[in-house]
């Protein structure tokens, strides 16, 4: 394949939240749609790249990834579009090909300030604006690990070469989530072109969808690896990339300043094969569901969820907020004209009881041009009491851990729900602030189109006010449903959660070595590993920035071990998701905001094989 650096400045576009990074031609309309937790007025990404490889192994710095700069950056705001699609921009040809790998290049948050986020009021390119329950407003920057290497997303995407290039995608996020598509006959697309091109490829899949289409001309020819999933078609179809804001946009908290940070869990539709869910919960009523007087949202979440591939549990696929009047719009799901696919949804907030409605098939289609499915309305009862949860650290969850809450409905061959899941500080291992769950028993019932949802009142199985609780992170084996935790409502309930064992590979601990050119400039520092953007590890700096520098090498080295960093070698053999990236977080505490410092060094961990000979990194 021509490795081949193409803009056109029509390119543009991220569907985030529950959307994803999109551009299209002028033959294509392109759309993006967001979701964030009830807490956040804004969110702010901003991408100025989209790079694509062949190969699933590939690391960002490889020479054979074909990357396609924004002619300008686009800038997108997570919270202003929940349920409802945005027409975005145009214009992108791609060599043809079996792709197995998108890589997302984001504009960094301490960057100098794009227009697109400058014209949105944004303070930062990247970005999260909330009120806190004082009514004071925060404009804080969202931290991305390691912009330059993007964030990356694993897939299968083939783009046939017969004058039109379309690619169809299937990606997964996690051992414990479904692809969002999974058949040839009905696979997701992420470009299309409507330009004159000479290149050869085949293809057997009858339906697929683009993200991107072209009006200009290229030549390219390649032959795809993989042509299960293609199809040509004079009709691009647009495809979003989901990021759920309730779980990837993360706060935690440094010398007592709060942050927030990205850590993307990113999956991708078809968007001729997503539909909606729609419906009204009656909230008047109901007390202690506003998170601030302005906000849009009350502070209730509705969740559609599916088995996990082990069927040992219920995942959660998208999220959405409820609006203040009640409604709410989840979208997008993958589903299927022929063959619509099934949801559960979890309706939930610490003020309410939880609601379970199992069994609604999701019809394929915008909901702003067609009907989509809808519960009707239902009323939720006000929580009997609710309690606060958050973690003991003695023995640490992974870095990039979520924390799930599972109850059981009551009957035989039923599965444990997920009600809450909620991520946790990487640089503390606890939840940034305590988490509210609802005390006392769940309603559940079972749609049926035309009927008003008839709620049971009952205990889970676990008992009323208890949960079980488990944890998930990328690279890691989801951990086991064996510890419960029963609420107190007069004090914090600290639950001990199993840690986490790799899902390939084993675990290393990983020594850096690390150096400073000004010793003592910082007294606070925290070490950050990560792959494709996401958090894998954090390692506390700070004994080494307070330690004397010797008068004769004012320079000399420390070392750093990080413990339990997935990796390859010995009977495992080569682990391709093993190969990570370094950062740093310095601050002075005598003013930790101003004085804050972000340092990405570009060469890669690599662990692919086993334990990295040496990696050293200088600090200022």
């Amino acid at each position: 394949m021509l490795n081949k650096k193409r803009w056109n400045p029509w390119i543009g576009c991220l569907l985030i939240a529950t959307g994803g990074l999109v551009a299209c031609s002028s033959k294509t309309n392109v759309s993006a749609t967001g979701s964030v937790p009830a807490q956040y007025s804004h969110t702010f990404i901003s991408v100025k790249e989209i790079w694509f490889n062949t190969s699933a192994t590939a690391g960002p710095d490889d020479t054979a990834w074909n990357k396609f700069p924004l002619g300008t950056p686009v800038t997108i705001d997570l919270a202003s579009s929940v349920g409802a699609l945005q027409s975005i921009a145009s214009g992108l040809t791609v060599p043809a090909g079996t792709y197995a790998q998108i890589r997302l290049i984001p504009v960094d948050a301490g960057s100098a300030l794009v227009s697109s986020a400058s014209s949105l009021q944004a303070v930062y390119n990247s970005e999260v604006d909330y009120v806190d329950s004082a009514g004071a407003t925060h404009q804080v920057p969202l931290e991305l690990q390691n912009p330059d290497k993007g964030i990356g997303i694993a897939t299968s995407i083939t783009v046939k070469g017969s004058g039109t290039n379309i690619f169809s995608s299937s990606s997964s996020s996690s051992s414990s989530s479904s692809s969002s598509s999974s058949s040839s006959s009905s696979s997701s697309g992420l470009f299309s072109s409507s330009s004159s091109s000479s290149s050869s490829s085949s293809s057997s899949s009858s339906s697929s969808s683009s993200l991107f289409s072209s009006s200009s001309s290229s030549s390219s020819s390649s032959t795809p690896t993989s042509a299960s999933s293609s199809s040509s078609s004079s009709t691009p179809f647009p495809l979003a990339i989901n990021v759920d804001g309730a779980k990837d946009v993360v706060p935690f908290t440094y010398s007592n300043v709060s942050g927030m940070l990205l850590n993307p869990h990113m999956t991708a539709y078809d968007g001729s094969q997503i539909g909606a869910i729609t419906g009204t919960l009656s909230v008047a009523n109901l007390s202690g569901i506003k998170s601030t007087s302005t906000s849009t949202f009350v502070n209730i979440q509705v969740t559609a969820e599916s088995l996990s591939t082990d069927n040992t549990r219920h995942v959660a696929v998208n999220s959405a907020p409820v609006r203040s009047d009640g409604t709410f719009t989840l979208y997008p799901l993958a589903t299927s004209s022929s063959s619509p696919a099934s949801y559960d949804l979890v309706i939930h907030g610490p003020a309410i009881a939880t609601i379970i409605v199992k069994g609604i098939a999701v019809n394929a289609g915008d909901p702003a041009s067609t009907t989509p499915v809808s519960i009707g309305t239902i009323t939720p009862r006000a929580a009997a009491s609710s309690f606060k949860v958050n973690l003991t650290t003695t023995t640490p969850l992974p870095a990039g851990a979520l924390l799930g809450f599972y109850q059981t409905l009551p009957g035989a061959g039923e599965v444990p729900y997920l009600i809450e899941q909620q991520p946790i500080d990487p640089f503390s291992r606890a939840f940034a602030s305590d988490q509210a769950v609802p005390a006392g028993t769940l309603d559940y019932g079972t749609f049926s189109s035309g009927s008003a949802v008839s709620l049971t009142t009952a205990d889970p199985a676990e008992g009323a006010s208890t949960y079980r609780v488990a944890a998930s992170a990328p690279l890691f084996a989801d951990g086991v449903l064996t510890t419960t935790v029963t609420g107190n409502a007069s004090t914090t309930t600290l639950v001990a959660v199993p840690t986490l064992s790799a899902a390939a590979g084993t675990l290393i601990a990983t020594p850096v070595t690390v150096s400073q050119t000004t010793p003592k400039q910082y007294d606070r520092g925290d070490l950050i590993i990560s792959h494709d953007g996401a958090i894998v590890a954090t390692a506390v700096l700070d004994p080494i920035l307070t330690q004397s520098a010797p008068s004769t090498a004012p320079s000399a080295a420390s070392t750093l071990t990080i413990p339990g960093v997935p990796g390859g070698g010995g009977t495992t053999g080569t682990v391709n998701s093993a190969l990570y990236y370094v950062s740093v977080r310095l601050w002075n505490t005598s003013d930790p905001a101003k004085t804050l410092n972000r340092v990405t060094f570009p060469n890669a961990l690599d662990l692919r094989t086993g334990s990295t000979t040496a990696y050293s990194i200088q600090i200022p």
